[in-house]
């Protein structure tokens, strides 16, 4: 799970991507993994108030 750090609510699109690795039966530790790296790149967009959903690879690059 990837949950909001300011309101403990579930961030739906995250637990969503955690649950398709699920199904595709992918390693509880390959799940535990990119939850925590999800969460880092959420906190990142969320500190720099960028629309996480919207950035580019070279967006991304260029900052």
């Amino acid at each position: 799970m990837v949950v909001d750090a300011g309101t403990h609510a579930l961030h739906p699109q995250a637990t969503a991507y955690l649950a398709s690795l699920r199904s595709r039966g992918c390693s509880a530790n390959t799940e535990r993994a990119y939850a925590g790296r999800v969460a880092l790149y959420l906190d990142y967009c969320q500190d720099r108030g960028l629309d996480w959903a919207a950035l580019t690879f070279l967006a991304l690059a260029c900052l």
